[in-house]
């Protein structure tokens, strides 16, 4: 019985040290997300997904991905011809940048104000 209880604790203790912190925002519009952002406990990878058009960074997402293998891939979408890159990482707070918080109610506002400035 003793065995079978110290074999559980080395088990959590090894899942514990195994887990990571990541950096998690669903949309992130020019280093800003947009909505929450938060920090989470992961057992996978964090990993960060930005979309170019063309050089320029457009928006990218934040999250923790179980299935992400540490390396850096990048895939062209044929609509509108933009370009995802995925990094993944294996450290904590490695998918960080700058996450700004930002309300979705207050980035709309300024989206409005911005394309009345426009007109």
């Amino acid at each position: 019985m003793k065995l079978l209880l110290s074999l559980s604790v080395i088990i959590g203790a090894i899942v514990m040290a195994s887990t990571l912190t990541c950096n998690v925002c669903n949309f992130r519009f020019l280093f800003v997300c947009i909505g929450s952002s938060s920090t989470i406990s992961c057992t996978g990878n964090c990993s960060l997904t930005q979309t170019f058009a063309g050089s320029a960074p457009f928006f990218s997402q934040q999250a923790c991905d179980t299935n992400c293998v540490s390396n850096t891939t990048t895939q062209k979408e044929n609509v509108f011809g933009l370009n995802y890159v995925k990094t993944c990482c294996s450290t904590d707070l490695c998918n960080s940048g700058n996450s700004a918080k930002l309300s979705l109610s207050l980035g709309l506002s300024m989206l409005l104000l911005w394309l009345l400035k426009c007109v």
